[in-house]
């Protein structure tokens, strides 16, 4: 094998020198590279000819090809069985080619060109001048394509193809898609970015879907455009054959300190009643800017123009948007924050009075850790806190408060663990009513607490598993001093289980506060198995000097000199599979409430498993009577084959028996498509909500820009195809 040293003035063509014969042209630039089994060169012709496993290396460019002819008179390169690569992945494979020496212009026969290990176009002809290739009669693809069965999964078919180099762009002329090899679209002018590209302009693949009794067929169709480095929109149309006319749209932009993105939608006509209800539609709007002093801003705003819209169109079945605006700082030791809380009742909350929709302005939350050896150890903590609450209709209020506490834990000999806290919450209220009569209220509220906790954890560890038992006793008092009958605005619902059966309070929020003599008993159970799996159990109650029924209404358990009993199981297997319930039952051991839940996560499905049942309560004084509730949900997917999966959903209501909801979708995926297919029904019925089935169609073609990896495995091509 004979090696030459080129000049890649001419590149190939520079090879003359190597043999001795001199050139004309002398370029200052690296030289290129040449490798052949026989190289010859004719004086009179001026023709060098490589052949046998020829290679050619110039700037981060090799070609391979049977046989390669320099005219050096002609200044061109022809080649036979050539393979031409570059090092940002492209691939250009034909029978034969004429070319520049700098390969960078010529004529190619029979020309199949890869972009990126992705992009795969073959075209009958093709010519390169400068950075452009224009492919002739070409079909392109990103699929997988098997000898035995050549039609990929998805192509274009055009008359031509100009690929931009300098640009990363496609351009397709009279252009046809196919799926399967059926022809389904035609476009006379068409463009993709090539793959790799991270962002492009462009319109997005189309989303159809149904409602059956709502807006019936509709389709979208997404314009993408960026808008410089940091920022983008989408645009999207969105008709119906009920006559709706509605315009989606998102707008997202970053800075070095943060970013946004708004989204909405605008029905110009929502084509379900000839009555002029004037213009619908919906915002919502996310972002987090970074601030100084290491605070952070946040905000997630939501409004839609009433309480029907997003329901009717599938937007979201949210009975109620929540939106949130927010200044805060964490620290080791500290804690700042400073918000506001909004909400608008939507439909299924028929019986919310809008006008009774409170504003939550201001909140504020300051909490600081100190240490205090000075006081035997320990750490201190400085809380301050206020809430505004305002509304068009009933009380308005406004608290002010705060509280410190120390607290100090430590083994006091045997292995028992114990923990002293010591505590002073106060604060102050002012009521009024919201149609500003003049008249206030003031309220003022100290409320000391004192406890001790004693935890005694026992291990056992056999041949088979560790185990361990913790028996745990809290003693608490505290008591209030001064107005106890102040406005209840974040506690007005109490849920006792095991997550706060040993918390000093068992009220959501501050407006109420826990008070008396109790005892908080209860005992835990875990265990570890060498197999791979874990558990654990949990119980107990709590005692009260004197029944609590002025504090607790009857429902939540906590009413009485004894409460209801709490219990919790949960199971862990290390293969994907958690299974927890969660029980508070009265003495009679019967269920009060019921949670259970299970998740399974593997590598071919997930399961989704709830159970939730609550006794009828008419006891709670602030949000009334609370039906009796039994409702099964399902969610589920399984990859019954490598490109298929199927999934699943179901919501039941097991007191009234009847379904709320059920769904279904079945999805096809490979290296380069997924098609996905999906129909849910609903059976509830609100206010301009009828029951409806929605059907919905999507298509994701991988391949075009930078689309990261697909989820999917590539087409498998059977032996002898």
């Amino acid at each position: 094998m004979r090696r030459t040293r080129l000049l890649p003035a001419l590149a190939l063509g520079a090879a003359v020198l190597s043999a001795g014969i001199p050139s004309a042209a002398q370029a200052p630039e690296p030289p290129a590279s040449l490798v052949a089994d026989q190289v010859t060169y004719d004086r009179e012709s001026e023709r060098l000819t490589a052949s046998g496993n020829v290679e050619v290396l110039y700037q981060g460019r090799v070609l391979r090809a049977d046989r390669i002819v320099y005219d050096q008179r002609a200044d061109r390169i022809e080649a036979e069985g050539l393979l031409l690569t570059d090092a940002e992945g492209g691939v250009l494979i034909a029978d034969s080619a004429t070319m520049s020496p700098d390969l960078q212009n010529g004529l190619i026969e029979s020309a199949r060109l890869l972009i990126a290990g992705k992009m795969q176009l073959a075209a009958a002809e093709a010519r390169r001048e400068g950075g452009y290739d224009t492919l002739y009669r070409t079909v392109a693809s990103t699929c997988t394509i098997c000898a035995g069965d050549p039609t990929p999964t998805w192509a274009i078919r055009a008359e031509r193809v100009i690929r931009d180099e300098p640009a990363q762009r496609i351009y397709f002329q009279n252009a046809r898609f196919e799926l399967f090899g059926v022809p389904i679209g035609w476009l006379p002018r068409a463009s993709i970015p090539e793959p790799g590209v991270s962002r492009a302009s462009g319109f997005l693949l189309p989303k159809f879907q149904s409602s059956s009794q709502i807006y019936g067929f509709g389709v979208k169709v997404p314009y993408y455009r960026t808008l410089g480095q940091s920022a983008d929109m989408t645009i999207t149309p969105f008709v119906t054959s009920s006559g709706a006319r509605i315009l989606e749209g998102q707008y997202r932009q970053r800075f070095a300190s943060g970013g946004f993105n708004v989204a909405g939608s605008l029905a110009f006509d929502d084509g379900l009643s000839d009555e002029e209800d004037g213009i619908r539609g919906a915002v919502s709007a996310q972002g987090a800017f970074a601030l100084p002093r290491g605070f952070t801003g946040d905000f997630d705003l939501n409004w839609a123009s009433d309480d029907s819209y997003l329901g009717q169109f599938d937007y979201s079945d949210a009975d109620r948007l929540t939106s949130t605006a927010a200044i805060h700082r964490t620290t080791l030791d500290e804690y700042i924050s400073f918000g506001t809380v909004a909400f608008q009742a939507l439909a299924g909350s028929e019986d919310v009075d809008a006008g009774t929709v409170p504003f939550a302005f201001p909140e504020v939350t300051y909490r600081r850790l100190y240490a205090t050896p000075g006081l035997g150890g320990g750490t201190l903590g400085v809380d301050g806190e206020s809430l505004g609450i305002i509304r068009e209709e009933g009380q308005n209020m406004f608290r002010a408060g705060g509280g410190v506490d120390w607290t100090r834990d430590g083994n006091i000999g045997r292995g028992v663990m114990a923990e002293a806290v010591g505590s002073l919450d106060f604060a102050a209220y002012r009521a009024w009513d919201a149609r500003d009569t003049g008249d206030t209220e003031d309220y003022a509220r100290a409320v000391p607490t004192g406890s001790v906790e004693l935890r005694w954890p026992w291990m056992k560890t056999t041949g088979s598993a560790q185990h361990v038992i913790e028996p745990i006793v809290q003693v608490i008092y505290s008591h209030a001093f001064g107005d106890t009958d102040v406005p209840n605005e974040d506690s007005q619902l109490v849920e006792f289980d095991d997550t706060n059966l040993f918390s000093l309070n068992r009220f959501p929020g501050t407006d109420r506060m826990e008070t008396g003599f109790r005892a908080n008993l209860g005992v835990s159970y875990t265990r570890q198995d060498p197999a791979g799996w874990s558990l654990g159990l949990t119980a107990g109650r709590v005692m009260r000097a004197t029944k609590s029924d002025a504090q607790f209404y009857e429902g939540t358990g906590l009413a009485g000199k004894w409460s209801d009993y709490v219990a919790a199981v949960s199971l862990q297997f290390d293969w994907g599979l958690t299974l927890v319930n969660r029980s508070l039952f009265d003495d009679s051991l019967d269920f009060v409430r019921n949670e259970f839940a299970l998740a399974y996560d593997g590598d071919r499905g997930s399961l989704r498993a709830a159970y939730v049942y609550l006794e009828e309560d008419d006891s709670n004084p602030f949000i009334g009577p609370q039906p009796k509730t039994s409702e099964i949900a399902l969610d589920a997917r399984y990859r019954f084959l490598p490109n298929w999966e199927v999934r699943g959903l179901w919501r039941y209501d097991a007191v009234e028996h009847s379904n709320l909801r059920a769904g279904a979708g079945i999805s096809y995926g490979n290296e380069c498509a997924e098609f996905d297919l999906s129909l849910q029904r609903r059976y509830t019925y609100t206010d301009n909500l009828p029951p409806s089935t929605s059907v919905a169609f999507g298509l994701k073609l991988s391949g075009f820009g930078d689309d990261g990896e697909t989820n999917w495995p590539a087409r498998v091509c059977m032996r002898g195809t």
